[in-house]
């Protein structure tokens, strides 16, 4: 399924994969975030992959900021693994900490094995 703001979506084995792609998702956060929000409630999902590895740079620091916070009001319903490329990432992962501070339950993986692994380990079953 694909959406506005370079977003392409599919829901497979319980969970919502996200493939981010563009500028979309930086330039238009609140709308992207709420589009992926409103995916994982259309479904019954126990988690989320967020495939950034897409997304055109560069980020500022208010980038991941904004993204974090959002992810925070938006995506606490279930854990959400976000896949990024080393370079996008920042050292003090700042996204990270401000959507954990907000009640998401999310983790930042540069390998896609490792964000599965986490998300089959910290995801419930659908009831």
């Amino acid at each position: 399924m694909s959406s506005t703001h370079g977003l392409q979506l599919e829901y497979t084995d319980g969970f919502l994969i996200v493939r981010a792609s563009g500028r979309g998702m930086i330039e238009s956060k609140a709308s992207a975030v709420q589009v992926i929000a409103d995916a994982i409630n259309a479904q019954p999902v126990v988690g989320a992959l967020v495939d950034l590895r897409e997304v055109d740079g560069p980020y500022t620091f208010m980038d991941r900021y904004q993204l974090g916070e959002l992810a925070g009001m938006h995506l606490s319903k279930v854990p959400i693994a976000v896949l990024a490329h080393e370079i996008q990432t920042d050292k003090q992962r700042i996204g990270k900490v401000v959507a954990l501070n907000r009640g998401a339950r999310l983790e930042v993986f540069t390998d896609r094995d490792g964000a599965l692994a986490w998300l089959k380990t910290n995801c419930k079953p659908a009831t």
